[in-house]
């Protein structure tokens, strides 16, 4: 088989690969976000049903938490009927329409909506509000289709446009927003067909950040023997140098430093005995799942911006 051939077979494979897997093997992030509109409910059950949200699409192979990306799902009460039983103890029986929505804040639209008629019954209305939410779960059939509909629309979404964010990934890495360039890079999710591309990229943004933070660290552990090329500046040195990973550029600078202070101070530091990773597949990993948090941290310091949109009649408030 030539070479070129061979090469388009792999290929092939790949793409196939990527095809046939579908929306449950794939992993998303989809952020909870406050319910704001409908029917006005207690303060308390809010929380409560941003938190059972979070559990139940969590369930449904989705990375859930509350801070604000792109992907986000939310709901509303609609239809509130609370009818109160008198008798020792007062009963509240509850019956809700309850409209969950999944979609897309930076692009403004909903790729799935679901209402669930909801019951509950408790001897306050925060009671019969939890007793009634806490029948929305994972388990629930339309509620993991209605999940289910919405992840093949986010995974058409990034197979359709994850080159626009490579193309913004590899921006902010010309400017050394690493951060940033590991937000975009780390959002393509693993079933899309853009993910090979991107996971060799994140490896690139991930070892130009370290290699860039070992010069730093090498070029203070420097300034620092420099100015005091005694113990209390061995120390200061070391400890500069311990945070250099062993993978970095600068790791050799690193070691020769390391010796010439050992020559003059004498003393046995732990930097020395620093190993390099020796599990190639290991570290690969390791890096991904490092990048994914710097990516996620990067979401969560965004500015909170208020976006409003109309999909029928509920608009949502992004704070």
């Amino acid at each position: 088989m030539s070479k070129l051939i061979k090469t388009n077979v792999i290929a092939l494979l790949v793409l196939l690969s990527a095809a046939t897997v579908s929306a449950q093997d794939c992993s998303l992030r989809i952020s909870v976000a406050p319910i704001t509109q409908g029917d006005e409910v207690p303060v308390a059950i809010n929380t409560k049903i941003e938190n059972q949200l979070m559990r139940a699409v969590s369930a449904c192979g989705v990375s859930a938490d509350p801070y604000y990306g792109q992907f986000f799902i939310a709901g509303r009460f609609d239809a509130v009927l609370d009818d109160v039983i008198a008798g020792t103890p007062v009963r509240h029986v509850l019956k809700s329409s309850l409209t969950v929505y999944i979609g897309d804040a930076e692009n403004r639209q909903v790729y799935a909506s679901q209402s669930f008629d909801l019951k509950g019954v408790g001897n306050s209305e925060e009671r019969a509000y939890i007793n009634a939410i806490e029948t929305l779960r994972s388990s629930n059939a339309e509620f993991r289709n209605f999940v289910e509909n919405a992840k093949r629309k986010i995974i058409d979404y990034f197979n359709a446009n994850y080159k626009s964010y490579l193309a913004k990934a590899r921006t902010a890495m010309l400017n050394r927003s690493y951060d940033e360039a590991l937000y975009y890079a780390t959002s393509i999710p693993e079933c899309c067909v853009g993910y090979g591309e991107a996971n060799k990229l994140i490896q690139q943004i991930y070892k130009d950040n370290i290699d860039l933070n070992a010069q730093v660290l090498l070029a203070q552990a420097q300034g620092a023997w420099g100015a005091h090329p005694d113990e209390q500046g061995a120390e200061e040195a070391y400890a500069l140098l311990a945070q250099i990973d062993p993978s970095s550029s600068s790791y050799a600078a690193a070691q020769a430093l390391s010796k010439r202070i050992a020559s003059v101070v004498k003393e046995n530091w732990d930097f020395e005995n620093k190993e390099k990773y020796r599990n190639e597949v290991a570290l690969e990993k390791q890096r991904i799942a490092a990048a994914r948090d710097v990516g996620v941290a990067y979401a969560k310091s965004r500015p909170r911006t208020v976006t409003n949109f109309i999909v029928t009649r509920p608009v949502y408030r992004y704070y």
